[in-house]
């Protein structure tokens, strides 16, 4: 079975411009695990959150991360600023699963066997997450060609160190397109990036009032 982590940054308002959801797919995930581990104990941490790291923690990381290229990362990026379709953020549940089909959809329709999505449980995009393994199913077994299982779990990321590593990449993500501070994004092994939307991604627009 091949297991995929994910986790977010930003929020589906339009008061900030990105939201980023990003996807881990390791192939150890006990050395992406093993190592988050021993951070944790070095600096007395019981949980790695990329948004509250100092810059030299997150150095001491990312150096560790990619230190083995037995990884790989994809992730979408929405400008929600230049969204037109409005209605998408009536429902930010609906909103995320829109999203989040884009970023499995490679990944689902060139594997050979069974997959498990993992998210963290402290997410606040996904009010179900029952309506987003339908919906992944729905379009994997009608548009994708996929003939194999689709499992979509939470798991708390307090005892998922890899799912803090993918934390930590959203974050850095994240910094990449709000700040424009990329270093520690150019130390990923990006594999898949999807704008949305594409067509008009990044251009120049009326920055909105509130959210």
């Amino acid at each position: 079975m091949k297991t995929v982590f994910i986790d977010e940054s930003g929020d589906l308002g339009t008061k900030d411009r990105y939201f980023i959801i990003a996807m881990l797919a390791p192939q150890r995930s006990k050395r992406i695990s093993n190592f988050m581990k021993k951070f944790c104990a070095k600096h007395n941490l019981s949980e790695i959150k990329g948004s509250k790291l100092s810059v030299p923690h997150k150095q001491e990381i990312f150096n560790k991360l990619c230190s083995a290229n037995d990884y790989t990362i994809s992730y979408i990026v929405a400008d929600k600023w230049n969204i037109d379709n409005k209605k998408l953020f009536e429902d930010k549940n609906l909103c995320y699963n829109y999203l989040m089909s884009f970023l499995v959809k490679k990944t689902i329709k060139s594997a050979q066997e069974d997959i498990m999505i993992l998210l963290d449980n402290h997410s606040t995009k996904v009010k179900s997450i029952n309506s987003l393994a339908d919906y992944i199913r729905i379009k994997a077994f009608t548009q994708w060609g996929f003939k194999h299982n689709i499992h979509v779990r939470y798991t708390d990321s307090k005892h998922s160190k890899v799912v803090q590593a993918a934390d930590i990449i959203a974050n850095a993500v994240y910094a990449n397109y709000m700040y424009k501070t990329g270093h520690f994004y150019s130390m990923l092994t990006i594999s898949e990036s999807i704008k949305f939307p594409y067509s008009k991604f990044g251009q120049d627009v009326a920055i909105p009032t509130g959210s």
